[in-house]
């Protein structure tokens, strides 16, 4: 793994609770991590990383900066299933 997205082993661990946007994610992130990734960043090396995530659809979201609201990337970890609603939590292991 590259030393510049170790990051991804933080969001593993975030994963294990509930799927979360990349919005999310980045924001959750710079709680622990002095240069945190942007939520583009995030979707961008999550979807690289196909053994361990996976993007499970879009959901709309309200922004301050926007006037209309916009999709961003929902994730989970690659074998757990999780509700369809929020807060998306899981609700079993794929075998």
């Amino acid at each position: 793994m590259s030393k510049k997205n170790i990051w991804t082993n933080d969001v593993c661990d975030m994963l294990k609770d509930r799927a979360m946007t990349s919005n999310a994610i980045s924001y959750k992130l710079q709680e622990n991590h002095r240069y945190a990734p942007h939520a583009r960043k995030v979707t961008l090396v999550l979807r690289g990383d196909k053994e361990r995530f996976r993007e499970l659809g879009k959901v709309s979201v309200d922004s301050s900066t926007r006037r209309d609201s916009h999709n961003v990337s929902l994730w989970g970890l690659k074998r757990i299933q999780y509700s369809d609603s929020y807060p998306y939590c899981p609700i079993g292991e794929f075998i």
